[in-house]
């Protein structure tokens, strides 16, 4: 029993002290968990919200080119939509480590 009091000790030591940076870098290990969970809510909202790039950017190139905005749109749409849903599988990967914001919410820039 002491021999594995003795791992669990040293396991938690390492886990506090490879943690520490982390929580240095925020003003308080709250904010880091605040940061982190803020990541893994934006990347799962941009894969569930990526369909929608497509529709908002076929409004926005409609309104400017005509009718022939409608293939463009569908095209820079489609590459849109791929990006959010990249973007936001690597959030939800890399969500232990806090980052901002790298993309805008759908429907507010339609330029690549």
């Amino acid at each position: 029993m002491k021999k594995y009091s003795g791992f669990f000790a040293v396991t938690l030591a390492l886990i506090f002290a490879a943690a520490s940076p982390l929580s240095a870098q925020e003003a308080t290990t709250g904010d880091y968990f605040h940061a982190i969970g803020t990541k893994f809510v934006r990347g799962i909202g941009h894969v569930l919200s990526s369909p929608a790039d497509i529709p908002c950017t076929i409004t926005h190139d409609v309104q400017e080119r005509g009718g022939a905005g409608v293939f463009t749109g569908l095209g820079t749409g489609t590459l849109l939509m791929l990006r959010r849903i990249l973007v936001g599988a690597t959030e939800v990967g890399t969500f232990m480590i806090p980052a901002e914001r790298t993309i805008p919410a759908v429907c507010q820039s339609a330029s690549l």
